[in-house]
């Protein structure tokens, strides 16, 4: 399983394909009860690593629109 730290260094599209993955797995019914609760948390840390970085990609577009705007 991947660490906090592992996690923080993903990119948005590595982030978003473990968690397509996971809800995969989740939503076979296959997985034992822990299993199915690890793979949750992994993936509100996946979920939580996509919207920082997208946070960060509005604010760099809000810059550079304010910065267009300033010319």
């Amino acid at each position: 399983m991947s660490t906090d730290k592992d996690i923080s260094n993903l990119s948005f599209e590595q982030a978003l394909e473990q968690m397509t993955r996971l809800v995969e797995k989740l939503e076979s019914g296959e997985l034992p009860l822990e299993e199915s609760v690890a793979a949750f948390e992994k993936g509100v840390k996946l979920s939580r690593r996509c919207e920082a970085l997208l946070d960060q990609a509005e604010q760099r577009l809000q810059v550079l629109g304010n910065s267009e705007d300033a010319s």
